[in-house]
């Protein structure tokens, strides 16, 4: 799969922070081998992931039945179409 570009942390104070090279499948989560971990108790092992589907649109799925995935300050109950500049909340976590 190609390189898309990066995910970015954004940091508390609002700021960008590290950025991940950004090829899909990415997975979200606590686990070892997520591609972007969160090391938080409330991160389920493996929280959400991004796909292209066969459109070439990039879908978020969130895969936490306890904590749900934000997208833009909205709870993401099952898949959504992301956008540039989207904005993704995991616990206090946040990347676009």
């Amino acid at each position: 799969m190609p390189l898309l570009g990066n995910i970015v942390v954004i940091e508390r104070h609002g700021e960008d922070g590290t950025a991940f090279p950004f090829t899909p499948p990415c997975l979200f989560g606590r686990k070892l081998d997520c591609d972007i971990r969160i090391q938080l108790p409330q991160v389920s092992d493996e929280h959400c992931k991004i796909e292209l589907n066969e459109n070439n649109e990039l879908i978020l799925t969130n895969l936490s039945s306890v904590n749900p995935t934000r997208i833009n300050g909205q709870v993401l109950n099952q898949s959504e179409r992301l956008k540039h500049g989207d904005l993704i909340t995991i616990i206090d976590r946040s990347y676009r």
